[in-house]
């Protein structure tokens, strides 16, 4: 599961989503389900590249930075979850896995310049053989544009990876905004397991999502 930046730290970290994220992978916990969390970077993230930007820097210190940020977004979910977690977030899926095996959720930020977080929770999802793999965001689910940008965007509620592919591109940049990064597509190509992009308000009900119910965002086709 991904929580975007745009969730949990649009400007500032958010305590209430960050407090609603915890509660609802502990009831995906409680009902017996193996969770695995993602963290984006948000708001923070793209100041300190844009920063970091200003002054010079290559854009693999750059990724650096967005990095760390994410890592520090990963360390106040799991604070938020308590026992559940660990307080240093892994920084490879095998260190994930090792802690899933531990009875523990694993919460990450991101790992290696060139991969956003979208890119990492695909890889994440692949790593440890998932059956869901689910993206919470700031939009309610997958547009034809930026629905903050062109009101004529439409939803889309369901989308076939193929074509997910054709829109997002296949440049990645340090702090870029898209629904999905195109590394993650090209993921999600490979993997072939059901995903759904889902927005904020959907936070509670992610537990009842990951067993079939309804969702009002988007349901990624893999053909």
């Amino acid at each position: 599961m991904n929580f975007g930046g745009s969730v949990l730290s649009p400007d500032w970290p958010d305590v209430e989503s960050l407090r609603l994220a915890a509660e609802s992978v502990r009831e995906l916990v409680r009902r017996k389900h193996e969770v695995l969390v993602v963290v984006g970077g948000g708001g923070p993230a793209r100041r300190y590249i844009e920063a970091g930007r200003e002054l010079g820097g290559a854009e693999a210190l750059l990724h650096e930075l967005g990095i760390g940020i994410t890592r520090l977004n990963a360390r106040l979910l799991a604070m938020a979850l308590g026992e559940l977690s660990e307080p240093r977030p892994p920084t490879t899926f095998r260190e994930a896995v090792q802690m899933m095996l531990r009875g523990k959720v694993p919460v990450m930020g991101g790992t290696v310049p060139g991969h956003t977080t979208d890119a990492v929770a695909a890889m994440a999802a692949k790593a440890t053989r998932s059956s869901l793999l689910v993206y919470v965001t700031d939009v309610d689910g997958v547009y034809t544009a930026d629905p903050k940008l062109d009101p004529t965007a439409r939803k889309l509620e369901r989308i076939g990876v193929e074509e997910l592919v054709k829109m997002v591109g296949s440049r990645v940049s340090p702090g870029m905004r898209t629904i999905l990064d195109p590394v993650a597509v090209k993921v999600l190509q490979q993997l072939r397991i059901r995903t759904v992009v889902i927005g904020k308000g959907e936070i509670p009900r992610i537990p009842l999502i990951a067993e079939g119910e309804k969702h009002s965002g988007t349901e990624i086709l893999m053909g």
